[in-house]
């Protein structure tokens, strides 16, 4: 009886491959082309920012960093 719960609770847990793909096309509909370029522009400022912080920059480097981090990574996220 115990074996029996056992495959049942094991049949439950596989996941079918239609879930699967359907879980793909939810992931590929979730993020656009815009995501990706936000995403993207996000990486540069942040790149930038530590860039002026390395060179000495003291107003530039945290306006870049504090820019990416906070408004443009999530913004990415989020439209």
């Amino acid at each position: 009886m115990a074996e029996q719960k056992d495959k049942a609770a094991a049949r439950k847990r596989e996941k079918k491959p239609s879930q699967e793909k359907e879980i793909a096309a939810g992931v590929a509909k979730a993020f656009s082309q815009k995501n990706l370029v936000l995403f993207i522009a996000a990486l540069m400022v942040i790149v930038l920012g530590h860039i002026a912080l390395g060179m000495g920059s003291i107003t530039f480097a945290p306006v870049c960093l504090v820019l990416g981090y906070c408004i443009l990574v999530p913004l990415a996220i989020i439209v």
